[in-house]
């Protein structure tokens, strides 16, 4: 048996190296952008916290009587020009969730509690807008210029040991050592930086199945407990869990002033089909913490 036959086999007597898990898994990557702080010289439109430039006609978006706690401002034709994808390929995007983050994304009842707007506008029509009444200046986050840069994101772990055809990676990180490497060759991928990212694999904290529980959620299923997944409705949807694909993630950042839950992270999810469409209205969003 050879050296790396022994590596992946889970026997070495070493850690798996980068070069060692880049070999074996680069199969199971997807390229993806992470959002990193711009350079200082830059002038940017994407940014995450502060306050958004809106077209003058846009209406900030509320849930329950409040309004919404604004998250991010995203020029598409940048994270295009970087990864090129489903997405519309220009316009911007504004991410927002309820300031008191009273929802997880397992209730369908939590849907209204985040939205994403989309717009064409020209750029040179977008303002400032003011934070409206009703928000909590403690809800009004600290701005961060961001900038795209491309990465090739492995799965996480726990999603390589829910996929069934994929028994020999599976063999590979139930070893200890090589689940260690791998976790570590993954999270370096990001250079010590919060792991702020659109597109490819999400960085799951409790579970890997945000797609499926999208899916659920979105049409009607609670899934706050197991009960929920032994709903009959289950198998006839199960299958359009593999629309969703991962809009945005966004990670607890101090420096933005964002705690979500736990040291936690929030992930909106879109249908390819709706993105294809630049419908971003049925947008689900989940909370994991740990």
């Amino acid at each position: 048996m050879n050296f790396l036959k022994k590596i992946f086999s889970g026997k070495a007597s070493r850690h798996a190296t980068p070069k060692d898990i880049r070999a074996r898994f680069e199969h199971l990557a997807q390229p993806a952008v992470h959002l990193r702080l711009a350079p200082e010289t830059a002038a940017g439109f994407s940014k995450l916290g502060g306050l958004p430039l809106l077209p003058p006609d846009a209406v900030w978006p509320e849930w329950q009587g409040k309004p919404l706690s604004f998250l991010a401002q995203i020029d598409l034709a940048e994270i295009n020009a970087c990864v090129p994808s489903f997405l519309p390929k220009g316009g911007c995007l504004y991410f927002f969730y309820d300031q008191e983050q009273s929802t997880w994304g397992f209730d369908p009842k939590d849907a209204g509690s985040w939205r994403v707007l989309h717009t064409t506008a020209p750029r040179q029509s977008l303002a400032q807008r003011p934070a409206p009444a009703g928000l909590n200046k403690d809800y009004i986050y600290n701005e961060k210029l961001i900038a795209p840069h491309r990465i090739n994101i492995l799965s996480a772990a726990d999603a390589i040991n829910e996929q069934k055809e994929f028994s020999d990676e599976k063999e590979f990180i139930d070893d200890a050592r090589n689940f260690d490497s791998y976790c570590e060759y993954r999270d370096s991928l990001f250079e010590k930086l919060p792991p702020h990212q659109m597109l490819g694999h999400a960085s799951s904290i409790q579970h890997a199945e945000m797609d499926l529980e999208c899916q659920l959620a979105a049409n009607g299923i609670y899934v706050g407990n197991a009960e929920g997944y032994q709903d009959p409705r289950v198998e006839t949807l199960k299958a359009g869990a593999a629309d969703w694909k991962l809009l945005l993630q966004l990670d607890s950042d101090d420096d933005i002033g964002w705690m979500w839950g736990d040291v936690g992270r929030i992930y909106f999810w879109i249908r390819k089909q709706d993105a294809a469409r630049a419908d971003f209205n049925n947008v689900w969003m989940i909370l994991q913490c740990g």
